[in-house]
């Protein structure tokens, strides 16, 4: 079964980025996670709505790593399964208070066919 999710997390992956659904309770930054915050289904095309956040040891780091994110994403190659991109908003600081670490997020609107 497709999940547009894990088709972000594969593609951070091969993109050179530690990345995955929710940080690890050990994870040291820099490291990127991936969730659905919204979005719905019509016709097997599933129209989510992605945070992309980025875990880095500065703020700057955080920042910088969620530019590269988002100019690959519109400029380069695509998550498996995805045929249209955009930025909703962002990138933007994001604080984590339980963390403390430095992060940013980039929310994007998705179109992705659903194959299995």
């Amino acid at each position: 079964m497709y999940s547009v999710t894990q088709s972000f997390v594969e593609w951070l992956s091969d993109e050179g980025h530690a990345a995955s659904t929710y940080p690890a309770r050990d994870a040291a930054p820099p490291f990127v996670t991936v969730e659905r915050t919204g979005g719905g289904t019509v016709d097997m095309v599933d129209h989510p709505t992605i945070a992309v956040q980025t875990w880095a040891a500065t703020e700057a780091d955080a920042e910088q790593m969620a530019i590269e994110i988002r100019d690959a994403l519109m400029c380069e190659s695509r998550p498996r399964g995805v045929t249209k991109l955009n930025v909703n908003s962002g990138p933007y600081p994001f604080w984590d208070e339980d963390t403390r670490c430095p992060r940013y997020q980039t929310v994007y609107d998705c179109a992705a066919i659903l194959t299995d």
